[in-house]
């Protein structure tokens, strides 16, 4: 069993940048529009406005699934301040998150803006802006692109619900080839996985080709995950893609079948490392706002 548990997704949250470099935690100042309508939360992906919020930072419009950039993309939203209108302060607060409407005229958002810094996310099931489901991806999965699924997030924490997806429809249990790791555009790219909060399952079963035959069908075991055990070649990166009641597909034949009944063990990442995909941060686009 993981811990901490991965129960839900939570935005991007920053942790280095790309070389193993250490980030400090500096963020750039953009300000946000005085009784701007919509929440902005911690992990969000932002962008600078247009029209009436010219120059002020608004969530991102990255479509789930898109392999566009979006003009004036700069970086992920970690916090806000302001001065509070119900006085007397001295200075501003400071706030995890921007709350829809709030009447501030000197709001300013913190925005991790570095387009080589590195983010650690949950990755989740896929197929809509707001998914919640958490899934799982593997080191097969290092090097691979990933869709971004926000924004949107918790008034309650101020964080983020935003994750990411391995392909550009919903992954099921029967999804096949759905979870082969994507090659082609997406925003971000998987740089790492989550050791920390790995999930195992143990289960018995027999294999032949790519086929393991479980003795049992388990709910917890899903596409994405690592496969391990008797007849399977170490370090050969093999891995589910589809599940479809006692039957699990793997993406590669086993190195010699199994006829008796013996333990394998499944191994998801509910979490990975990602960092931009050139072109995708407005850094690194040519395309102004």
């Amino acid at each position: 069993m993981a811990y901490p548990i991965v129960s839900a997704p939570y935005g991007l949250k920053p942790v280095n940048l790309i070389g193993g470099r250490v980030f400090a935690g500096s963020t750039r100042m953009f300000p946000i529009l005085n009784g701007y309508g919509t929440s902005i939360f911690n992990g969000d992906v932002v962008d600078i406005g247009t029209g009436n919020n010219i120059g002020c930072i608004t969530p991102t419009q990255l479509a789930y699934n898109t392999t566009s950039a979006q003009a004036g993309t700069i970086g992920i939203f970690v916090g806000c301040e302001y001065s509070s209108t119900g006085g007397p302060i001295y200075g501003k607060n400071r706030y995890q998150y921007w709350q829809a409407s709030t009447a501030a005229t000197d709001a300013i958002g913190y925005v991790v803006d570095d387009p080589q810094a590195v983010f650690r996310t949950a990755v989740v099931q896929g197929g809509s802006a707001q998914s919640s489901t958490i899934l799982y991806a593997n080191p097969a999965y290092v090097g691979a692109n990933v869709f971004y699924t926000g924004p949107g997030g918790s008034t309650t924490t101020g964080d983020s619900a935003g994750g990411v997806a391995l392909a550009a429809s919903a992954i099921s249990q029967s999804s096949g080839s759905a979870t082969t790791p994507l090659t082609s555009g997406a925003p971000f790219r998987i740089v790492g996985v989550v050791p920390d909060t790995a999930v195992s399952v143990v289960q018995n079963a027999t294999s032949s080709s790519t086929t393991i035959t479980l003795s049992a069908s388990n709910s917890a075991i899903w596409p994405g995950m690592a496969v391990s055990g008797p007849g399977i070649t170490a370090g050969s990166n093999t891995y589910v893609t589809a599940v479809n009641g006692t039957a699990v597909t793997i993406n590669r034949a086993v190195a010699s079948a199994q006829s008796t009944a013996t333990a394998f063990t499944f191994t998801g990442y509910p979490e990975v490392l990602v960092t931009w995909n050139f072109g995708f941060h407005s850094y690194f686009n040519a395309t102004g706002v």
